[in-house]
This record gives C-alpha cells, structure tokens and sequence, in this order.
C-alpha cells in the first residue's frame, strides 16, 4: 500500500504543558497532511477524542517518550489495519493476544476508532475506558499489522510518571480481555 502522508493527519497527545521538541522536530520533517497536538493532557483516552477530530481518513499516533519510525513504518503499512511498530521483547509478550502496542508508532484508518462505540455504550467512559482505550481499540481491530523496527526511547521513557512504568499496569489486560469479549459475543464482532 502506497499511504500519502500528505493525507494523513498525525496526533499527539501528552501531559506536559509542551510537547517534546525532539519529537516534534523529527515528526516535522514529513509532510503529513494536519498535525493534531493535545497538551496538558489529563487521560490517555484523549487520544482517541484527537483521533475522531482528524480531518483524514488515515491517522499516525505515537507516544509523547520516543522518537518513532515514521517512514520505515510507512512502507510496511497494510491497508484498512492498525499498522504499529513493535519492539522484539514486546512482539513475543503480545505474540497470543489480540491487544497490540501503538505507542512507537502507528498508522490506521480512522475508522478503526469506532469500536470505541460498542465499549461506549456498554461500560460509559469508566476508568477502564479512561485509562485503555488502546488496548481496547486493538482488541476489536485484530489482526493487527505488527512490525519490528528500530525506535529511539527517550530518557522519559522510563519516568515512573509514564502509565507503563506504575504498578498494576499489566494487571488490566484480563479485565480488557473479558470485556472486550462479551462485547464481541453480544454484538457478533468475531
């Protein structure tokens, strides 16, 4: 698939007051067609409000603590799927799940977002909701394109600050899962 950045809108979202100038000044180097930013963001699950304000029907996230591979990622894009760059380790944690990583880069059509819908009607925006969107939104989007290419962690990175780095992270994944599920099952999304 041959994507035309110059039609798709780029989102980032983070918590700080400003966003991250390394990652700006690299992401600013394509020619995407918008680039959405929130900051001062108070949940993850803004992304998603950012992903639905897109003028595009193509979208590129990535997270607030890396520099992504932007272009190497795009020449692995798959039509009408959440592509994403993955790290090895994580490739081989995530191999039997129907969740993905788009943090380090993702492409995907903004439809994709739409399942948020189903949760949505079903749950509200409770604190699952606030907290895993995208996990969520990988769930009812499998299978996923998931590519293993070099990305640049920056020092925050690792800040126990970031939503990977608190504890319980890995916690919520089972509860996803069964939610997602029923949701599945009661809506014939399998």
């Amino acid at each position: 698939m041959h994507l035309d950045l110059t039609q798709v809108s780029c989102c980032l979202i983070t918590k700080d007051a400003r966003y991250p100038s390394a990652i700006l000044n690299h992401t600013c180097q394509f020619s995407f067609g918008e680039i959405l930013i929130l900051a001062s963001c108070d949940s993850p699950h803004r992304k998603q409000e950012l992903f639905a304000k897109a003028k595009f029907d193509y979208i590129f996230y990535q997270d607030d603590d890396c520099i992504a591979p932007v272009l190497e990622l795009l020449a692995l894009t798959k039509p009408g799927m959440i592509n994403c760059a993955m790290k090895p380790e994580h490739l081989r944690s995530y191999a039997n799940s129907r969740i993905a990583l788009m943090g380090w880069g993702s492409y995907f059509p903004k439809e994709a977002i739409e399942v948020l819908d189903y949760y949505r009607r079903e749950y509200g925006e409770d604190e699952l909701y606030r907290r895993e969107t995208e996990r969520i939104m990988t769930w009812f989007n499998f299978p996923q394109n998931r590519v293993e290419l070099p990305i640049r962690d920056l020092p925050s990175a690792t800040a126990p600050d970031r939503l990977s780095m608190q504890p319980g992270h890995y916690d919520f994944i089972p509860m996803v899962e069964e939610r997602c599920q029923k949701i599945a099952e009661k809506y014939n999304l399998l």
